[in-house]
Order: C-alpha cells, then sequence, then structure tokens
C-alpha cells in the first residue's frame, strides 16, 4: 500500500500579470492601455481627413501641441511653424490613402500611400510614428519611400 506523502504549495519567482518585472500589465491595466490607444487612433485618423483629405489645418490647434516635437528632417518642430509647413509643403494637394493604423497606449502607427499634385509616378510608401499625449499629437517621425514599379515588389508594398 502506498501512501501519499503531503506535499508542499509550489512557489514560484516568476512574476505574475501586473508586477512591473513581468513586462505584462494586469487587466485594468491593459484595458485602460487599448481605451487610450483607440482614441489616440482616431484623433490621428482625423488629422488625415482633416489635413490631407480635406485640406482643412484650421483644426490644427485642437489637434496639435503647441510645443510639438518633429523628428522628420524635412519638418519644423513647434505647432505654428508646422502647420505653415503643412500649408505650403509639395504635399498640399496631393492625397494620403491609408492602409492600415495601428495604435497601442501613446504611439500611432499609420501606413499609408501619398501622391503629390501632378504625379505622374507612383506616389510614395509613408509610414508615420505618431506620440500622444492628454489626446494632442505631441511629438511625430516618418519613412517615406518611392513605390517602385510593381515587377520589382511583386508582393506589393501597401
Amino acid at each position: 500500500m502506498t501512501s501519499a506523502l503531503p506535499t508542499q504549495p509550489k512557489t514560484t519567482t516568476e512574476p505574475r500579470a501586473g508586477d512591473p518585472r513581468s513586462g505584462v500589465p494586469d487587466s485594468a491595466e491593459a484595458a485602460r492601455r487599448l481605451a487610450e490607444g483607440e482614441r489616440n487612433k482616431e484623433t490621428i485618423r482625423r488629422c488625415y481627413e482633416e489635413f490631407f483629405g480635406r485640406g482643412n489645418l484650421d483644426v490644427a490647434p485642437e489637434l496639435i501641441h503647441e510645443d510639438f516635437v518633429q523628428h522628420s528632417p524635412d519638418s519644423p518642430s513647434g505647432r505654428a511653424a508646422y502647420i505653415e509647413h503643412l500649408r505650403h509643403a509639395a504635399f498640399a494637394g496631393g492625397t494620403s490613402r491609408v492602409q492600415r493604423i495601428i495604435a497601442e497606449g501613446e504611439f500611432v502607427v499609420v501606413h499609408h500611400h501619398m501622391t503629390l499634385p501632378g504625379d505622374e509616378g507612383r506616389g510614395m510608401a509613408v509610414v508615420d510614428l505618431w506620440r500622444l499625449a492628454d489626446g494632442v499629437v505631441v511629438e511625430h517621425w516618418d519613412v517615406e519611400q518611392p513605390v517602385p514599379d510593381p515587377e520589382h515588389v511583386p508582393n506589393g508594398m501597401l
């Protein structure tokens, strides 16, 4: 006859969700970040619709922070300077067709196809990374690449 020995409860040194060492937020924090990301996605979607879709820069002061930081070498920092840049940039009057928007917390990534007025080419594939705080844009990075001939990119860029 075998008798079962009493077992000690297993102990673990693995941190659980919510413990800062785990890298996994607890469910309340995860829900907060998800909601923040969705709100920020809508703000950025509005920027694209207003700025590039309608050419309406009058709403920019409510969407872009006064001390906006720009990391693109082609655009200035500061809300007023950035609005002026948008008003006179080569892409003013062009089109931007958003392919996808991805958000996590304060960051939003937009992958879009930009064409310029009078552009006979295939346009540019652009990835923008935006950081928002309190519902307004505070920082921006971008990467742009001319869309090559489809024979060079059989799977497409957009």
